[in-house]
């Protein structure tokens, strides 16, 4: 018969509370995305910022753990509050604010360029960090520029976020060498 092998019982309640703040964080960006698409930025700001507090906080408890399935979750939410609320904001602000769908479009191309470069880089065997501080960052921008109604503002920091991301996540790659 083959070896069972268990968790301590700190990293198991580590996994379960991991999973229920990254689940809620996911519902939560989905509201927030509906939120903006049917025009309530203050609401959707509401419900970003408590999908930005489960997320980040999700994503200290899925670090601490050796559950590779739960790293992947992370990531998988992570992505998802990216695509749908800077889609949906960039869909919303189409006909009224140009400037403002713009740079949601270009934030979100930017993100997903660094999260691609992070993951191929990763794949390839390189050492590719991600940062919790600029997750919240981008997560917090968000949020207040929808709660106080100051897009613009805010997703030129979040533009500047993601670019410093994927600079620096290829910056981690060269100095890895060939």
């Amino acid at each position: 018969m083959g070896r069972v092998e268990t968790l301590p019982r700190a990293l198991q309640q580590a996994d379960a509370q991991a999973r229920v703040l990254l689940l809620a964080g996911f519902v939560l960006v989905g509201v927030a995305t509906w939120l903006v698409i049917d025009r309530h930025p203050r609401l959707a700001g509401a419900a970003a910022a408590g999908a930005a507090a489960a997320l980040v906080f999700g994503a200290i408890r899925a670090q601490r753990t050796p559950d590779r399935l739960l790293w992947f979750l992370d990531s998988l939410v992570d992505r998802a509050f990216d695509g749908a609320l800077l889609a949906a904001i960039a869909v919303a602000a189409r006909h009224s604010d140009k400037p403002v769908s713009a740079l949601a479009i270009a934030a979100l191309g930017v993100s997903f360029v660094a999260a691609y470069e992070r993951a191929k880089g990763q794949s390839l065997k390189y050492r590719v960090r991600d940062s919790l501080l600029m997750r919240a960052g981008r997560y917090v921008a968000i949020a207040a520029g929808l709660l106080i109604g100051g897009l613009l503002v805010a997703l030129v920091a979040v533009l500047a976020l993601v670019t410093f991301t994927a600079v620096d996540d290829a910056r981690q790659v060269a100095a890895q060498g060939p």
